[in-house]
């Protein structure tokens, strides 16, 4: 198995080889190991338990030595992004009960009064304390701790998403998990113990962020991190890509999309660029032939896989002759160790070339979300017990290929993908009914192309609007920033007097999209 703890050290014995790049800082891999160790027994003299170490921010060189320390005590760390509502702050702090939140956003807000009781006797440990503890010569360990990494089937990391009943799930990854992802990605990207320059742009508490972060941290390569306030402004964007000397891109389609309206975003800006990969929502046709346009040397990799088993378990190079066919993508031959079968609502497999609910079984797939019995029986079995023999109902629709490719077509539910992020619409609705004055709401995806564009909600009031529908939208957006993360708030909010039910007693979604959306 591939130790990500282990592999560090061993590339720590060259003093000067880089791990991350962020900004004006640098750290080395000996100093990522050397910090990390220090953490790691600042928590070890302070703490017996094995609960999780909550992180929250973005983009920071310290954040990587915080999470493998966190790895050197055995205990599995949650990422949290700088961008989550305080409301879902609250909602993985309540689940976890953590002992440590290190706070790497330089808000200071846990230090206001109003906020200190929702983390009563939890250490807020900050940038500036982090630091010290990094520089202690006292907290250098003076034993051998090898044998309490993470380690087998113990959570490496819990990442939160979405969940239906407008509380988030935790999805709990191990080592196990990982050394599978890792082993399998790796050659894939050609990471392979050369000092290349990998991409770090996709938040920490995105699953995607992974394929980037751990394959380098697991074969010495050095990671270039793009703060969100850099990701999307373009000047300070591309003149940081200039300098990085980019071997190998990791984002998502969206993101890749968005670069592509400037025409530098070429070979000029990335001369060194190897390979490009997505994973996380669909790929277009029409994104990848202008990325093939622009950097004509570079492979691009289309990928598929949920959270639930560790960021991907299939790939494909998109060439030419893909590209051609005018029709979507596959997304991949499964890795080697994974199964796939389609089947129908009562789970019997269906034959190639028909369309049915993907399972996945194989050692990537987690052992489930954290604390939360009822969701996992719904979507995790496993026939003997055997790591290897998990299964994940995925609730993706998608059908096997007679050359064994997976082709995806979408969610069998109501979770969505939008920008790269997986949202529960359930989640974004049950908050929306939590504001006061709202008596029903329903959000429709809205796409274009084969893929959402953007949320639409639409919204029953509990009496008329005294003030005009512009300013009504402004103080129900605020409203819902609080309860859920800025990138699940729909663009465009309408309102209805009664919203209409089907036969069932259900909305009828069907007739809201027509008259919300067909209409336009």
């Amino acid at each position: 198995m591939i130790n990500i703890v282990e592999n560090i050290k061993k590339y720590a014995k060259d003093d000067n080889r880089l791990a991350i790049i962020c900004e004006d800082r640098k750290l080395t891999y000996y100093e990522v190991d050397k910090f990390s160790d220090r953490f790691a027994n600042y928590i070890l003299e302070n703490y017996n338990s094995k609960t999780p170490i909550l992180i929250f921010g973005n983009k920071n060189v310290d954040i990587i030595p915080t999470m493998i320390g966190s790895l050197k005590t055995g205990r599995a760390y949650v990422p949290v992004d700088i961008s989550s509502s305080f409301q879902r702050l609250v909602d993985i702090v309540e689940l976890i009960n953590p002992e440590i939140i290190v706070d790497f956003s330089g808000k200071n807000m846990f230090n206001n009064s109003e906020v200190k009781e929702y983390f009563r006797g939890i250490e807020i440990i900050d940038s500036d304390k982090i630091r010290n503890i990094f520089k202690s010569k006292e907290l250098i360990l003076n034993k051998e701790i090898k044998d309490i990494y993470v380690k087998n089937d113990e959570n490496s990391y819990i990442l939160f998403t979405s969940g239906t009943t407008g509380k988030p799930k935790g999805v709990q990854i191990s080592a196990y998990n990982l050394d599978s992802f890792i082993s399998w990605i790796s050659p894939v990207l050609k990471i392979d113990g050369r000092e290349k320059i990998v991409m770090d742009q996709p938040s920490y508490s995105f699953d995607l962020s992974v394929a980037g972060l751990y394959t380098s941290l697991a074969f010495g390569a050095t990671l270039y991190s793009i703060p969100t306030d850099i990701s999307y402004d373009f000047k300070r964007l591309f003149e940081k890509l200039k300098k990085s000397e980019m071997e190998v891109w990791i984002s998502t389609p969206s993101y890749a999309n968005m670069c592509l309206m400037d025409d530098s975003f070429n070979k000029e800006i990335l001369p060194r660029l190897e390979v490009m990969l997505f994973i996380g929502e669909v790929l277009p046709i029409e994104v990848a032939r202008k990325l093939k346009e622009r950097f004509p040397d570079t492979r691009i990799i289309n990928g598929y896989g949920p959270t639930e088993a560790t960021v991907g378990i299939s790939q494909i190079e998109i060439d030419d002759k893909l590209i051609s066919k005018g029709k979507n993508f596959p997304v991949g031959i499964p890795m080697d160790n994974c199964r796939i079968e389609i089947v129908d609502k009562d789970l019997k497999p269906l034959p190639k070339g028909q369309i049915g609910e993907i399972l996945i079984t194989g050692p990537s797939v987690s052992k489930g979300y954290y604390k939360n019995d009822e969701a996992n029986k719904k979507s995790f079995f496993c026939e003997d017990n055997c790591l290897e023999n998990r299964t994940y109902r995925t609730g993706d629709l998608g059908l096997l290929s007679d050359d064994g490719n997976i082709y995806f077509f979408g969610r069998i539910d109501f979770q969505i993908k939008l920008n790269g992020y997986r949202i529960e619409i359930e989640d974004i609705e049950n908050n929306l009914r939590k504001i006061e004055g709202v008596s029903s709401a329903a959000v429709i995806p809205v796409k274009k192309d084969g893929e959402v564009s953007y949320l639409r909600a639409v919204v029953s009031l509990k009496s008329k609007i005294d003030i005009s529908k512009l300013k009504k939208t402004i103080e129900l957006k605020k409203k819902l920033s609080d309860l859920v993360p800025k990138y699940m708030v729909p663009k465009y909010f309408d309102y209805i007097d009664e919203m209409p039910l089907n036969t069932n007693g259900k909305i009828d979604r069907k007739k809201l999209y027509s008259k919300f959306v067909e209409e336009m």
